[in-house]
């Protein structure tokens, strides 16, 4: 999914660039961006959050996105569909999808714009639910959580069409690779490389200990229903409520069709990142 990409036919000339307002260091960035785009000959449009999804794609060879993971999930929700890479500027904490520090914008960016970097394919879930026309794609993960006023709910899942088990739990999560090192790790889910077409089922705080995170494999749907008593529970894609399961209603997961194209600088990728990031160290965290 990853590869290198070099030379002159690789070059980024037209750009779509969206910042997040308001956070510390964005008004620096911009003008280091400005500066960088105006010597490498970069047509650069500024868009805002809210503008991105109204913006021409027409000619676009990269968004550039300023932020954190939440910015980036913005943008990707964004712009699915359009085939146009995503460039994430890390301008919050921690931020996996982002590949490329604030500080080190002024370095890496013209390399990048001269043709020197990797992109990364990352797919995307396909989220609906049955009996109606509700239908979203997931960059990181769909989750089936408790309504107000409740504290865990009780889900019954089934993989490829086979009963699995019934989850008593603050929330289950059906967690994409990428996805797999957001909320889904933080759940105690593995870290799945996003080389892998695959989905991983993750329970927040399970009742029962032996409910374990689980990887299926991109051919067998996961379906979700509530189980019998339980009232309702909230659907979130992405972090962001989006409906309601109840009673008699299913929610399927599936790997998509679409995929999210992430730009990172050369020769470093997921697991360059994944040690940067979880500051892995000992002889495999040094640099070669």
């Amino acid at each position: 999914m990853a590869r290198a990409l070099s030379g002159s036919d690789r070059r980024i000339r037209r750009v779509l660039v969206c910042l997040r307002r308001g956070k510390p260091g964005a008004v620096g960035v911009a003008m280091v961006l400005r500066s960088i785009f105006a010597q490498a000959g970069v047509q650069a449009r500024w868009v805002s959050e809210s503008g991105l999804a109204r913006a021409k794609r027409n000619g676009i060879d990269a968004v550039v996105v300023g932020g954190g993971d939440g910015t980036m999930l913005h943008a990707a929700q964004a712009t699915i569909g359009w085939g146009v890479p995503l460039l994430g500027i890390n301008l919050g904490s921690l931020g996996f999808l982002t590949s490329v520090k604030a500080g080190e914008v002024g370095t890496v960016l013209p390399e990048i714009l001269r043709g020197r970097y990797g992109v990364s394919s990352r797919t995307v879930l396909s989220v609906r639910l049955t009996g109606g026309r509700q239908a979203w794609s997931a960059l990181n993960e769909v989750s089936v959580g408790p309504q107000a006023g409740q504290l865990m709910v009780r889900v019954l899942v089934k993989v490829g069409g086979e009963v699995l088990s019934e989850y008593h739990a603050d929330g289950l999560l059906v967690a994409s690779p990428t996805g797999s090192t957001a909320y889904s790790l933080s759940a105690g889910g593995p870290l799945v490389s996003p080389r892998a077409r695959a989905m991983v089922l993750t329970p927040v705080c399970a009742h029962a200990m032996a409910q374990r995170p689980l990887v299926v494999g991109e051919q067998e749907g996961v379906e979700l229903s509530l189980s019998p008593g339980e009232p309702m529970a909230v659907v979130r894609v992405d972090g962001k409520k989006v409906g309601n399961l109840k009673r008699a209603g299913t929610l399927r997961v599936e790997v998509g069709r679409p995929v999210v194209r992430l730009i990172h600088p050369a020769g470093f990728g997921f697991y360059g990142l994944a040690r940067q990031k979880l500051g892995w160290s000992g002889a495999a965290g040094v640099e070669r």
